[in-house]
């Protein structure tokens, strides 16, 4: 039922009186959405001036199997050619075997060896890519040599029993369009939603930079603001310096504020005013606010993602605002109640909202203490004061106690973590001199 492309490729190729036609070039696959099927046979003959014909293979092909490919047509009916490289079709020679592919199960980007294909009727269907050492010496035509010889000293080795195959189901092949620089998506958008945007981000750093812009590219949104935000300055730079102002613009504004102004300011000026520019007002707005900060103090590290409501409300209408809220859940883990001007007057955690009345008041489940900390304060202030109250988020006021924002655990501990490095490098450099 099964075979491997490699016990076909370059394989000859007879017609129906048995005469030699060629050899086996490649496969073309339907696009299906788990498991491609063979569409079509490419077979090439010669060699310093060799040509090639594509044949159907529902209606030509009789039999492929390990060592041979017969057809159902005369060699008279087939017109070789020159070399036609369709970028737009998926092939298992072209865009399979040797290449990169993304592994959205285990979350890596890994080298196809070989490809086990699995016999439906008279079609070949891929069922996995085999990504082991096995794979190799099996194109290399030396499987029985050297399973001889591990043998003779391991019969029970794991090379042996251990073949290493991926189902194709958790395969995504990056084949490239050379003219738009495109990726066709093959996988199901929900298989690249589940993996978290800091292994996606790990994946893109996997690939070469042409891989890494198409397969940005092909991503949904709402995925791209993710992986951005998950990258180095570096990276997110030769990200945007490959995307259109607008497209730049878009995925900015879909970062928490606190990450896209952390990049923002890291752009020359004259970029950033017109990422700002193409944005919507009130993002832009927003945005803009907070560049005004400095990066070392609790106004550059805040988020203006946060969920706040008036005195008045009640525990029912504050949860329908926390449902219908599209941010994400280190943001929404208090709600911070203000006055109408603004001034924040106590805060409260989800907790004590789910177990609580819905007709009760918002303001009589409010933490005795409000806490806070001001606009200015240093990284290292805000660092002390969130490990003294052990708490996952604290909010940032100005002058006059107006809420401005909010200061989330891992915001702090990026900028922690970023100083203690830079502390140890500058130790480590000192020992050497």
């Amino acid at each position: 039922m099964f075979l491997y492309f490699s016990s076909i490729i370059d394989k000859e190729v007879r017609d129906k009186d048995n005469k030699f036609v060629g050899k086996l070039f490649d496969i073309v696959l339907k696009p299906t959405e788990v498991y491609p099927m063979s569409s079509r046979l490419v077979i090439k003959r010669g060699f310093f001036s060799p040509g090639y014909v594509t044949v159907n293979w529902d209606e030509s092909v009789v039999e492929c199997g390990e060592g041979l490919v017969r057809l159902k047509i005369k060699e008279s009916d087939l017109k070789f050619t020159a070399f036609s490289n369709n970028k737009e079709e998926l092939t298992l020679r072209r865009d399979v075997l040797d290449q990169q592919v993304v592994d959205t199960y285990n979350h890596n980007v890994i080298r196809v060896n070989d490809v086990h294909l699995l016999r439906v009727e008279n079609n070949l269907m891929i069922a996995h890519a085999d990504i082991g050492l096995r794979g190799i010496v099996r194109r290399l035509g030396w499987e029985r040599s050297v399973d001889f010889i591990v043998k003779l000293f391991n019969k029970d080795a794991k090379y042996l029993k251990n073949e290493i195959l991926i189902s194709w189901k958790y395969i995504q092949p990056l084949s490239i369009n050379p003219v738009s620089m495109t990726i066709k998506i093959n996988a199901p958008e929900k298989q690249l939603r589940n993996i978290p945007a800091a292994d996606f981000s790990e994946i893109m750093m996997d690939l070469d930079h042409k891989q890494r812009i198409a397969l940005f590219k092909a991503l949904d949104l709402e995925i791209k603001a993710k992986v951005l935000t998950n990258m180095d300055f570096q990276n997110q730079k030769f990200i945007l310096d490959e995307l259109t102002s607008k497209e730049a613009s878009e995925v900015l504004s879909r970062m928490p504020s606190d990450e896209a102004t952390d990049l923002l300011e890291k752009l020359p000026q004259e970029d950033t005013d017109k990422l700002l520019s193409l944005m919507e007002t009130k993002t832009s707005k927003k945005l803009s606010d907070l560049l005004g900060y400095s990066s070392d103090e609790a106004g550059g590290l805040m988020t203006t993602d946060y969920i706040a409501v008036y005195a008045n409300i009640s525990v029912e209408d504050a949860l329908k605002k926390i449902e219908e809220s599209p941010l994400s859940v280190e943001t929404i883990q208090y709600v911070y109640i203000i006055e109408e001007s603004g001034r924040l007057v106590g805060s409260v955690n989800i907790k004590r909202l789910l177990s609580a009345d819905p007709k009760t008041e918002i303001t009589k489940l409010a933490f005795a203490k409000t806490l806070y900390v001001n606009i200015d304060a240093t990284v290292k202030e805000v660092a002390y004061f969130m490990d003294k109250y052990k708490c996952h988020a604290i909010p940032v006021i100005d002058k006059s106690g107006i809420l401005k924002g909010i200061i989330t655990i891992d915001d702090i501990l990026s900028q922690v973590i970023t100083m203690a490095w830079g502390r140890l490098k500058r130790r480590k450099l000192k020992r050497k001199i």
